[in-house]
């Protein structure tokens, strides 16, 4: 059985690999549970010329659109799946929902990675331009109408987190809501012996592992850098990604000795939470059940994030994590309330570990993905036991 799997861009055909991203990097981990389950996994792709190429157990098809325009991109990639795949026996997933057309076909799946609408107008964000007042009100109640049009193209849906599911909830009239799951988003879990308690006797280290925009909460985390090496000497910064605001936060912060710019790549994403004391993610929104919070408390590091989206979903404030309101005032004083508190970081980054290892395990996740594969394709893919 083929599972076809449609996203705009997921192979660098330039670079041999495929582009770096949280959406390419579930669909890599996605078809390969296809893969591993005796299915043959396709992902159709937008392309500036076509092409088709074998890429470790993914076949990877690019598909040249006759109209370079993203609103025929849709159409483009489904009429050409629909060509290599039997509608009647085969499934079609839109690996995000933002790349879907309207199907009756019971045999298509949409994922939706959160809620993206969230960004104040006036920042920018994916919107085109800046807009205030009522025209950037306007504009998000636009987006809110796209967005539910889109996620109800396809009957079977799945959501990383449930702040999404609820927004929907409000939007419709119903209560019951069927052929809808939520599967939260997993991270590489610590073994147990790797985990060490926060009782160094060096530098506090603090880590913001984030593409670097503004969304993202660079120039949140920036200010509160600031303050915090402004009160200690014994507390060090690593500012690990590139993005768009790179060259505000080296302006800002590059001159100061305690303060480190680096990347690495997501195999390198456990190793490097590990070398660090807390986990900072004060993203302004945009975020699903943030693939970066997950990997922290896979680690078992203290996380501080702001109380936005999914990550709403992941941490309970006090136990297992600092949720914050987005803003320097507020990242300021979680950091400095973990400085001060050995025993509060060990406490927060156990009970972190404790609910990664439960709820964001990729076996955890497989599970899911295999349950909702073997009912929509009415076949049995395996005998991964269900998710509890």
């Amino acid at each position: 059985m083929k599972v076809a799997f449609i996203y705009y861009k997921f192979y660098d055909f330039d670079h041999g690999e495929i582009f770096v991203g949280g959406a390419e990097h579930y669909i890599y981990r996605l078809s390969k549970v296809c893969a591993d389950n005796g299915l043959e996994p396709l992902v159709f792709q937008i392309s500036s010329e076509p092409f088709e190429i074998a890429y470790h157990h993914v076949k990877i098809v690019g598909v040249k659109p006759l109209i370079k325009k993203s609103s025929f991109y849709n159409q483009t990639l489904y009429k050409a799946a629909l060509e290599r795949i039997d509608v009647s026996t085969d499934l079609l997933i839109f690996a995000a929902d933002l790349c879907s057309v309207k199907t009756d076909s019971p045999r298509c799946i949409s994922i939706n990675h959160g809620l993206f609408w969230d960004y104040p107008t006036s920042m920018g964000g994916p919107y085109p331009y800046r807009l205030k007042g009522i025209l950037g009100s306007l504009y998000k109640e636009y987006k809110k109408f796209c967005m539910r049009r889109l996620f109800d193209n396809c009957m079977n849906r799945v959501c990383v987190d449930y702040n999404f599911l609820n927004w929907y909830r409000t939007a419709i009239n119903e209560i019951n809501i069927k052929r809808i799951t939520v599967v939260p988003n997993f991270a590489q879990i610590a073994e147990r012996k790797q985990l060490v308690a926060n009782t160094s006797a060096g530098n506090i280290k603090i880590l913001f592992a984030r593409r670097f925009s503004e969304y993202r909460g660079t120039r949140i985390m920036a200010e509160a850098a600031k303050n915090v090496l402004a009160r200690y000497d014994n507390v060090d910064f690593t500012f690990a990604g590139d993005g768009p605001d790179e060259g505000y936060l080296k302006a800002v912060l590059a001159d100061d000795p305690h303060v480190t710019f680096t990347r690495f790549s997501m195999d390198e994403s456990l190793s490097v939470n590990l070398k660090h004391d807390i986990c900072v993610i004060p993203s302004l929104a945009a975020e699903g059940t943030s693939l970066s919070v997950a990997e922290a408390m896979g680690a078992g590091k203290a996380v501080v994030a702001s109380n936005v989206g999914g990550i709403t979903n992941m941490i309970i404030d006090g136990y297992n994590g600092l949720l914050i309101n987005p803003d320097a005032d507020s990242l300021t004083e979680a950091l400095i309330r973990l400085i001060d508190d050995k025993s509060l970081r060990h406490t927060l980054g156990t009970a972190a570990y404790e609910t990664a290892s439960r709820a964001f395990s990729y076996e955890r996740w497989e599970a899911s993905w295999i349950k909702i594969l073997r009912e929509v394709s009415g076949h049995k893919i395996n005998t991964v036991p269900d998710a509890g």
